[in-house]
């Protein structure tokens, strides 16, 4: 089984990937990889690497080395909380809060009176009677 490895170091510009060059050393790919990050001309860097099988005429990537902007933001972000390291023995203790309800009070509103269904029975007695009441008074 026959297999070729190469190394493809790829610069991201005008939001895509661009192939730089082609490297057949691991190291030397990674150097240039980070040596162009380094530059600060790209905003990512990465470095692709490409088995190729003779006996199946296949090939396989994967990344094994990439790099973006951020990673540089926050390396840099990282060194520079080290330089200024704050001395937190003279810093006085916070004072707790005291804790407050997290639950809204939820009032509970009794009914006052009878339910709607009991007027509108109320309503029918009356009307009945009422009609009840007309008709016996013409009756006479």
């Amino acid at each position: 089984m026959s297999q070729a490895v190469s190394f493809e170091v790829d610069t991201y510009q005008n939001n895509r990937w661009v192939l730089e060059c082609v490297l057949d050393d691991k190291d030397m790919a990674l150097s240039t990889a980070k040596r162009l990050y380094d530059s600060k001309r790209f905003s990512a860097v990465r470095v692709v690497q490409e088995t190729f099988n003779e006996d199946s005429n296949s090939s396989r990537e994967r990344v094994i080395f990439e790099t973006t902007v951020a990673d540089r933001d926050n390396r840099a972000a990282k060194q520079q909380m080290a330089a200024v390291k704050v001395d937190r023995s003279e810093r006085k203790s916070l004072k707790k809060r005291p804790r407050q309800n997290t639950k809204p009070a939820t009032k509970t509103v009794k009914k006052s009176g009878p339910s709607l269904w009991v007027l509108l029975l109320w309503l029918v007695a009356i009307l009945a009677g009422g009609a009840t009441l007309l008709y016996y008074l013409q009756s006479l």
